[in-house]
């Protein structure tokens, strides 16, 4: 099973300068994120990886990279296959845009937070969902409170 795990503003947003949009104003989506990976192979670029910083605990960490230099706690691949062949658990894919790109052909399912506002720095965006390929399965509505600064959705896509 294949997973992309991917958090998007109102035009598909990702990202900007190596980080969320949101910065650290969603921590639900945070804790979202965590509860679908632990204990999963996570798989993601260079550039994600960066902006992380580190590996996650308690996941098989997978980079795709042409050019990063291995570090503690992760594993290199040089494409997205290699990537499916070195996991050894369910597969979350998470990001960045090249990866989602690559990755959309051959997932079972998008897990999305969908961020209720639109963030003009975005530099990065996810590919749209097309209703030919995917169906909404699932969709869990937040409202903005005192620790998540935007509104949000939950939504499961499953490939049809």
């Amino acid at each position: 099973m294949k997973t992309i795990v991917v958090a998007f503003d109102k035009k598909h947003g990702i990202g900007a300068n190596n980080d969320l949009l949101w910065l650290r104003d969603l921590p639900a989506d945070l804790k979202h994120f965590k509860e679908l990976t632990t204990g999963h192979t996570i798989i993601m670029g260079r550039n994600t990886y960066n902006s992380i910083g580190r590996a996650l605990p308690n996941r098989q960490n997978i980079v795709v990279s042409h050019s990063m230099d291995l570090a503690e706690g992760i594993e290199l691949a040089h494409s997205l296959e290699e990537a499916y062949d070195l996991a050894t658990q369910d597969i979350y894919i998470i990001g960045g845009a090249q990866i989602y790109a690559e990755s959309l052909k051959d997932a079972d399912i998008i897990e999305a937070t969908e961020v209720k506002a639109t963030f003009d720095t975005a530099t990065v965006f996810f590919p749209d969902i097309d209703a030919e390929f995917w169906q909404e399965d699932f969709r869990e509505s937040h409202e903005a409170d005192e620790r998540n600064k935007y509104a949000y959705d939950f939504v499961r896509y499953s490939r049809l």
